[in-house]
């Protein structure tokens, strides 16, 4: 019998708790708290009348540089351990992307348990999110020159627009709306913001622990300029005065990495990042290039096979035009278009790797100027 995948609305929301909570929860009852605002679509399969699985999909607005897409980030994939291996997880996930290429949408994004898994459903790994520990004695004597401030959670409407430069500088960052700026900085905690200049340059979000000799974490750490960075740095060393160490996230054009690295510092590549190119022709022509060229491309999808082409690309920075073609130059699959697409790796290194089948060198010239390289990675917790 063919799996039923159902959005979940308050007379089936008991269903898709009963299969989160084996998953997630411990086996405790998974309980909505109503007065919370939900910040994903969700949904639940059914076998014989049966819940057997479920997910959510959490609506995102994902950069490219200065453009923008929706994203669906992929969420809480949940099988019942009975049932797992029969093919479900398989139709939920295939589903997921016919669903989100209907609604519009140009992206799809998760945090794989196993790549390998969704790989057979077009996501590649994009980007790297590197995870910098600095022995606080190993600390870099970095002088701040920036003003330094500090604020509660009230302090987020003064980092929104330093958030959102730093994220249009990359890819596959996220432009928080309303509930996921609460998510963040919950009206009730007690994060503390630091900023660095006026307007901000750069801000790190810390949960202050006040333990000694311990690792402190810090949330968030972003920044627009090099005086910004080093002003918070000199932050992050104070804080870690009375702290083992210090702990924070940094994309693959880290700052740490290429100007302050030191044998007192660990990294960590952690927490993959998976994207998909939900729908092909919509991401192209959502671009914003900044040279101009024209290339014939085909994209092998078996799940989306209208992604597939062949497609002529003709670009200026007036914008992108994607339209049929007899024949393409440059045959990719899915998952390798997404990190062309997004950035990291580059189309080029792809290519050079053996992954890109390229009949026209020209063609792979011209793709090349329009999927530039980009840091790529996501902050959001979902």
């Amino acid at each position: 019998m063919a799996t039923d995948i159902r959005p979940v609305i308050d007379s089936n929301i008991e269903d898709l708790g009963k299969v989160w909570s084996i998953t997630y929860r411990d086996g405790e009852p998974f309980v909505v708290d109503p007065t919370r605002q939900h910040l994903s679509e969700n949904y639940v399969a059914y076998l014989d009348g049966e819940a057997v699985g479920g997910y959510g999909v959490s609506p995102m607005t994902a950069t490219r540089g200065e453009a923008e897409f929706r994203c669906g980030g992929v969420l809480a994939v949940a099988v019942m351990p009975h049932i797992r291996n029969s093919g479900v997880g398989s139709e939920m996930m295939r589903k997921a992307i016919h669903d989100y290429y209907d609604k519009g949408y140009e992206l799809m994004h998760l945090y794989p348990f196993r790549e390998s898994w969704y790989r057979r459903f077009g996501y590649e790994v994009c980007g790297v999110r590197y995870k910098i520990k600095v022995d606080s004695a190993k600390f870099p004597r970095v002088a701040g020159s920036l003003p330094v401030h500090q604020y509660g959670v009230e302090g987020v409407e003064k980092i929104r627009q330093c958030y959102e430069t730093f994220a249009h500088r990359r890819s596959g960052l996220n432009l928080r709306h309303e509930g996921q700026w609460e998510r963040l900085l919950p009206r009730e905690s007690n994060r503390t913001i630091y900023t660095a200049g006026n307007p901000v340059e750069a801000y790190a979000i810390v949960q202050h622990k006040t333990d000694f000799w311990i690792n402190q974490d810090i949330i968030e750490f972003v920044w627009t300029s090099r005086e910004g960075y080093e002003s918070i740095l000199a932050v992050l060393r104070a804080i870690g005065k009375n702290k083992s160490s210090v702990t924070w996230f940094e994309p693959s054009d880290s700052p740490y990495r290429t100007y302050f690295w030191d044998n007192g510092a660990t990294l960590e590549i952690t927490n993959p990042l998976m994207y998909r190119v939900v729908n092909v022709k919509k991401a192209l022509e959502g671009l914003k290039p900044t040279s101009s060229g024209v290339f014939t491309l085909q994209v092998l999808d078996e799940i989306v096979p209208q992604n597939a082409g062949p497609w002529r690309v003709a670009f200026s920075p007036s914008g992108v035009e994607v339209t049929p073609a007899d024949s393409a130059e440059i045959v990719i699959g899915e998952g390798h278009f997404a990190q062309a697409f997004l950035g990291e790796p580059s189309l080029l290194t792809i290519a050079s790797n053996g992954f890109v089948e390229v009949g026209d060198a020209k063609h792979l010239e011209a793709a090349a100027r329009l999927l530039t390289p980009s840091p790529t990675l996501c902050f959001e917790a979902f």
